[in-house]
């Protein structure tokens, strides 16, 4: 009887393991949350910034630049379910801080859920701050949780534009002196 057991036992161990190991897929980040995370990494300086937006479906490009101090790209891509998105972005070197900037306009929004995308970026850890709805929309003001830079992020939802807007300053290593 035992031998019966532990051999049903491993019948059965061996039928569910395979569910056992599947995983969940879990769900895709809000278009906001995606288009800001591209913006972030823009306004961080982030090196590969162009070449990992237009991995992700955006036309983005370095632009000219009056100065070896400043990096100027533009980028867009069509956002499911909000619309035409048009990316600008700035970085500018100083002396021990870079000033990273990145603003996202949609004008005309397509999607009817606006409240929702601008509650996944408040709803984001790395964020904190305030938003309201009003009758012509919502809009976020809210301040980065890092303790390596300072962000802050303005976003907005009206019937006539989505907005990001996103600045990071950043200390940079100061160069040894003798």
């Amino acid at each position: 009887m035992r031998a019966w057991l532990a051999a049903t036992a491993a019948a059965l161990a061996l039928c569910a393991s395979p569910a056992l190991a599947q995983k969940t897929k879990s769900p895709a980040a809000p278009q906001s949350v995606a288009a800001l995370e591209v913006c972030e990494q823009f306004a961080r300086g982030d090196v590969l910034a162009v070449d990992n937006a237009n991995a992700k479906g955006w036309d983005a490009y370095a632009t000219d630049t009056e100065s070896p101090y400043v990096r100027s790209y533009s980028a867009s891509r069509d956002l499911p379910g909000i619309g035409l998105a048009n990316l600008f972005a700035l970085v500018e070197d100083y002396p021990e801080t870079t000033f990273g900037y990145c603003r996202l306009d949609v004008m005309e929004p397509t999607g009817r859920n606006g409240a929702q995308q601008i509650e996944a970026i408040q709803g984001l850890d790395r964020y904190e701050g305030t938003g309201e709805t009003v009758s012509d929309g919502t809009f976020a003001s809210l301040k980065g949780t890092s303790e390596t830079a300072q962000s802050l992020l303005l976003a907005h939802w009206t019937e006539t534009s989505f907005v990001i807007q996103l600045t990071v300053i950043t200390p940079t290593a100061t160069a040894e002196t003798e």
